[in-house]
């Protein structure tokens, strides 16, 4: 019953001790102020009349703000637990001098003071506890717990309202004091059997706050810290003052129609009892959902959009006196509900990004400091209305008037909020980054020292001035290059004849035709060898003969020489060495001929590598497989594809596509032909590698078309790194939907496999899914939303850093349409789940290991790819007692993934035995 209580509210079971701590100080803490609330108000509206609030609410503030330079001061040299259990010490005995002022002395001021007490009381208390809970929950922890841990004050309040009508005709108003003394002291019990140290993020002592240098600050930073506090600041100050502007005039009606005690406090406790039970199931049950439905800012907006209905239909209706009373009870009402179960959380959790003290920091700007400025400017406006107005209350088609402009300027804050939110979760995982910068001087004095660099024997160093001079260019380059030509060094020997060759340099034969004859070094010599075949302006019949005295190596480099002269004769004789050597039965010369046509980047020998495609040593046909690609030969591609595919060489002829590059997805065959299911897999592989529009748009047609491929098609298109059309994103969006969809029944069958042991193998491979599924989907979000934000998200979220981790989550709930980011921010929280081992068994529509292996191998409505059916399908052996149905490993109609059919066979030979 209890796993059943805590899955409905969504508690993990690492959290499930704390939270009901935490919830039983909450309850106590709440029947504390309750009572106290119903004594203060109850005294102070039978001993004074209406217009006393306004100096009630100035001395509060004044109260207020001195109460909150003692709690900053407490703040910074105790931990957050430690400071909430000398706030309610502190408060207890504070109640209990009350009460003996009260019984003992005679004093007009006394309830006076109770109730300007009752305010310093709430929200010391409130924002001790919370600043605590903001310190053991991180944000993502804090959107779904904050409101059920918050939610212990609701049935607290709901009890002790409803006790002050059955206590107050036998105890008396002020006795009523007494059941908070007590429960603050049960709080103090509480919290002192409780060892918060393992859950705290950041313990808060005096030497974890680094003195502030507030004269050289800006103003935001000096006095809030963050402009996420001040927005929130300037939130809640509107706030504040509407909730006493409502608070005053519905009290004020409530003074002129009830008059003795045992009325006023029967009231006042039924009617504040019926808002907790509205609020009761509203918190506990809907709270955190509406909050992650909706997002954070969003939820700011609903208590602005529900108070201003209600204050148009006073306005423009012609309603009684009467009518309107309680059309703004009903507002009263509403204000109460929604400040405890959405407000109030929602304000807590939006502080939770910044660092613990800033938190904390924020708690006390935006609640405490807020409040007493609010008291204080709706308590002068009372006060001068009152008086210089003759007036005893405020009418409330008045109020409705002023609170329908403050109304409004109360919702458009939520959008500042907002984007203050948004900016400072981009601060907290923002990364840096920094760029270098080359300089070139080409002085003569600095030409003069490279010269003297060429010198050097080290031919690093030989060869970076070489390289320096070129760029300058330097006059002389040929002849300090010949000179290298006689260096000791191999690497300099190489480096000379490279740019020899490049630069064209013909004049350099002699002295390339003496080296190679005192050449040692062989990849030189074959260097050597291009070079004088190349420049070597005797006759061809003169060459050819010579070539066939050269090694391997040299004979190979002699062809290549020949190609580079760009000759018709030249070329007749390479091609009628290279047809020779491909139709030969020396595997080393037909992959030389390879190397030589794909070297040169010649088109014009497809015979050549035609022939060579065709062999049947693996070595030589995948090898040919490269030199198509080398040389984008199209006319070859058909073969080639037919080979790969054929001959089971996949990786080869990937490798040889992207060799063609772009333009291969231009070709006829692949635009229009019919391509076969492992075709289009190496193209979407090949396509992801590829820059181009040919590539891009091949992508977006299997979109279109629905191809069954979906996240391998994401993939690519997420890692080309270039946008998609505005129809592929309307498409994409749609798609990414469905991919989500079966994302989310593959978890639903995960919460189903954990309660069975014997397919431990399969619960793995549906986890991987999920996690592949995530990486999936936030890579198709990516091309469709903000890319740069989304996989910042991807990167930190990959980190394994659980604070960096929840605080992508959230910046990622503020990128994606909350359609998307409900579904894959559940199966982010179960993928953490299964890393701490704190997932629940599933409990809804139960199906058994043998009816979720056979869904996946039949219908597989998830989705799942071959690796987890073939691990599906070896799962059955162990699950024959249970009744199987062995018709499920029917072969299907179209093709299947080989290890599916190799696993299918296996355990069919198995279950023959």
């Amino acid at each position: 019953m209890r796993r059943r209580i805590n899955q409905l509210l969504n508690i993990k079971p690492s959290e499930e001790k704390l939270v009901s701590h935490l919830f039983l100080v909450q309850y106590f803490l709440g029947v504390g102020t309750a009572f106290l609330f119903t004594s203060s108000l109850t005294l102070i509206l039978s001993s004074y009349p209406v217009t006393v609030f306004p100096r009630v609410y100035i001395l509060a503030a004044g109260f207020l703000f001195v109460a909150n330079l003692l709690y900053s001061r407490l703040e910074k040299r105790l931990a957050s637990d430690k400071l909430l259990y000398v706030v309610v010490a502190f408060s207890a005995v504070s109640l209990l001098v009350h009460w003996v002022t009260l019984t003992f002395f005679s004093s007009e001021g006394l309830p006076l003071l109770l109730a300007v007490w009752n305010m310093v009381v709430y929200m010391l208390v409130g924002y001790a506890f919370w600043g605590m809970a903001a310190i053991l929950f991180n944000v993502r922890e804090s959107k779904r717990l904050f409101s059920i841990v918050g939610a212990g004050d609701i049935p607290a309040k709901m009890l002790g309202y409803f006790s002050v009508t059955a206590l107050v005709p036998f105890i008396g108003v002020v006795n009523l004091l007494w059941v908070s003394i007590l429960s603050f002291v049960v709080v103090l019990v509480l919290l002192r059997r409780f060892n918060y140290k393992d859950r705290m993020i950041a313990l808060h002592h005096m030497a974890s706050h680094a003195p502030d240098k507030a004269s050289r600050q800006p103003v935001v930073k000096r006095y809030f810290h963050n402009r996420l506090i001040l927005y929130i600041a300037f939130w809640s100050l509107l706030a504040y003052t509407i909730y006493a502007f409502i608070d005053f005039t519905f009290l004020s009606e409530i003074k002129r129609r009830y008059t003795t005690d045992h009325e006023l406090a029967t009231f006042i406790a039924v009617f504040f009892a019926f808002g907790r039970l509205l609020a009761l199931g509203f918190k506990v049950l809907f709270s955190s959902r509406v909050i992650a439905r909706l997002g954070l800012a969003n939820c700011l907006l609903i208590a602005p959009a529900l108070m201003l209905t209600v204050v148009g239909f006073i306005l423009l209706s012609d309603g009684t006196l009467e009518m309107h009373l309680y059309a703004f009870g009903v507002m009263v009402l509403l204000s109460e509900i929604l400040r405890s179960t959405l407000q109030e959380p929602v304000f807590f959790v939006l502080f939770q990004p910044l660092h613990p003290h800033s938190r904390l920091k924020g708690h006390l700007i935006a609640k405490g400091y807020t409040l007493p400025f609010a008291l204080f400017f709706v308590g002068v406006f009372l006060i001068v209305y009152l008086q210089y107005f003759g007036h005893e209350h405020l009418a409330i088609p008045l109020v409705s008037q002023l609170l329908f402009f403050m109304i409004l300027g109360w919702g458009a804050s939520v959008f500042l909020v907002r984007r203050a939110y948004r900016r400072t979760l981009e601060s907290v995982i923002r990364r840096g980054y920094f760029t270098g910068s080359e300089l070139f001087l080409h002085q003569q004095s600095v030409k003069e020292v490279l010269v003297e660099k060429v010198k050097s024997k080290d031919p690093k160093v030989a060869i970076h001035a070489l390289h320096l001079l070129e760029q300058s260019g330097y006059a002389e380059l040929p002849a300090l290059l010949l000179r290298q030509l006689q260096h000791g060094a191999r690497e300099l020997r190489e480096y000379a004849v490279l740019r020899i060759l490049e630069l064209n340099l013909k004049s350099a034969l002699p002295s390339l035709r003496e080296q190679l004859l005192q050449e040692t070094d062989e990849m030189v010599q074959a260097l050597l060898t291009k070079a004088v075949y190349q420049f070597e302006p005797v006759g061809l019949a003169e060459d050819t003969a010579a070539m066939h005295t050269l090694s391997k190596e040299n004979k190979k480099a002699a062809l290549t020489g020949l190609l580079s002269r760009r000759e018709n004769a030249a070329d007749a004789v390479v091609a009628r060495e290279l047809l020779r050597m491909a139709h030969g039965s020396d595997t080393a010369d037909k992959l030389a001929a390879i190397e030589i046509v794909a070297d040169t980047q010649r088109g014009d020998y497809e015979k050549v590598l035609e022939t060579l495609l065709h062999d049947e040593t693996p070595a030589v046909y995948k090898k040919a497989l490269e030199g198509v690609g080398k040389v984008r030969d199209l006319h070859l591609l058909e073969q080639a594809v037919q080979v790969g595919l054929g001959r089971k060489a996949a990786a080869t002829l990937q490798k040889a596509l992207l060799l063609y590059g772009d333009p291969v997805f231009a070709a006829p065959q692949i635009r229009q032909g019919a391509l076969s299911k492992a075709l289009v897999s190496v193209l979407i592989k090949v396509a992801s590698k590829t820059s181009g529009n040919y590539s891009t748009g091949f992508l977006e047609r299997l979109v279109q078309e629905n191809h069954e491929d979906l996240p391998e098609i994401l993939d690519a298109l997420w890692q080309k790194k270039t946008g998609v059309s505005g129809a592929t994103q309307r498409l994409l969006k749609k798609r990414i939907l469905h991919l989500l969809r079966q994302s989310q029944l593959k978890a639903s069958y995960y919460l189903q496999l954990v309660a069975h042991d014997t397919v431990k193998p399969l619960q793995e491979a549906v986890c991987s899914e999920i996690r592949q599924d995530i990486q999936t989907l936030c890579k198709g979000l990516a091309l469709v939303y903000d890319r740069k934000r989304i996989e910042r998200v991807m990167e930190l979220y990959t980190q394994g850093n659980d604070a960096k981790v929840y605080n992508a989550i959230e910046m990622l709930e503020l990128v994606i349409p909350q359609k998307y980011f409900t579904g894959l921010n559940m199966l982010m929280e179960l993928e953490q789940d299964i890393g701490k081992g704190q997932v629940y068994r599933y409990q809804q529509r139960e199906m058994s290991a043998g009816e979720i292996i056979e869904e996946i191998l039949v219908q597989n409505k998830a989705g799942f790819r071959g690796w987890t059916k073939s691990v599906a399908c070896y799962m059955i052996p162990r699950l024959q007692s249970g009744g199987f149905p062995v018709q499920a490993l029917a072969p299907a109609a179209g093709p299947e993934d080989p290890l599916f059919q190799e696993t299918r066979e296996y355990v069919l030979a198995t279950l023959n035995e």
